[in-house]
């Protein structure tokens, strides 16, 4: 038992110094003069960070806290159009530049998409000689997605290679903001998430990056529940039901969590709700079954702490 209280100590004091750790790295950012092109941010960093982590970890920071998320009209990621090339390597040259072009706009403007986002991150990478590649693939925005196959890529995010593996980043999902103080917030979930999470929410279009968070096909993906924010932080298991559709002639609908915090307050609503209601819930052990007697159809939103957590799509 004793030595049980002793690992789990050490785990504890190992998870509060990386927090203090992510908390200096950002007010150390916060306190950065403007930053108007790539070498001025790359210079800077490499300056007041030693680590690669660390220097990633600020990319990444400075990224959240400053390039603020524009909305596109466009909602796929535009591959390369119209280029006149003579040969594999005048390609990638021109490729680059339009891409170095992005990342300068993003830096001055501070302004981006996921593109912008991602671009930068994997330039200033480069700049350290971390090696580093970009992701394609999908993401859903809205649980009427949910059980419809996407059919253009759209979404950009990175893998950054640190101590001989693989750390899996977006500092699109990474954009916060906080209300209390008014300001620009960065969020370091989305900073070395594990695989077992990012797979909830995206799905790489490369068989690489599929291996690699061990999913299977795009048409699984597009089956599961939304997922959001409030519920990865909490790092449990959805246990059942892995598909995101229930049917409305089933009235009571049993939603079961692994290692979900007793504390949250748990609530939902289904679409045309005005307010939200609190379900039955019923724990045992490690489990946390949550009960919803209802045989209402449409969008069914479970919300951890009067945040939205998951979805599910209600049809006949």
């Amino acid at each position: 038992m004793f030595k049980k209280i002793v690992i789990a100590l050490i785990y504890v004091f190992v998870l509060t110094v990386h927090s203090q750790s992510n908390v200096q790295i950002k007010n150390k950012i916060r306190n950065y003069p403007n930053i108007s092109n790539s070498k001025e941010l790359f210079n800077r960093i490499n300056q007041d960070f030693k680590s690669d982590l660390n220097k990633v970890k600020a990319l990444y920071a400075w990224i959240t806290l400053n390039i603020k998320y524009q909305v596109s009209n466009s909602k796929l990621i535009k591959e390369p159009q119209q280029i006149v090339y003579f040969n594999e390597e005048d390609l990638e040259n021109k490729i680059k530049a339009k891409n170095d072009k992005l990342v300068e706009k993003a830096i001055k403007n501070k302004a981006g998409v996921c593109e912008h986002m991602a671009l930068t991150l994997s330039k200033i990478c480069g700049y350290f000689s971390i090696e580093n590649e970009l992701i394609k693939g999908y993401v859903r925005n809205t649980p009427e997605e949910i059980g419809v196959k996407p059919k253009f890529k759209n979404h950009i995010w990175n893998a950054v290679k640190l101590d001989k593996r693989w750390v899996l980043i977006d500092a699109t999902f990474g954009v916060d903001y906080d209300s209390k103080l008014d300001r620009p917030e960065s969020n370091f979930i989305y900073f070395d998430i594990p695989k077992e999470q990012l797979r909830l929410t995206h799905y790489p279009s490369k068989n690489k990056w599929i291996n690699f968070l061990n999913q299977t096909n795009i048409n699984s993906f597009s089956s599961l529940p939304m997922f959001w924010d409030s519920f990865i932080k909490t790092k449990a298991e959805l246990v059942s039901p892995k598909n995101g559709k229930f049917n409305n002639e089933v009235k009571k609908k049993y939603i079961t969590f692994k290692n979900l915090n007793e504390n949250l307050k748990i609530t939902y609503k289904f679409d045309d709700d005005s307010f939200t209601i609190i379900p039955k819930i019923r724990r045992s052990k490690n489990y946390t079954n949550v009960i919803i007697n209802s045989n209402r159809k449409g969008i069914l939103t479970l919300y951890f702490d009067d945040r939205s957590a998951l979805a599910f799509k209600i049809e006949d």
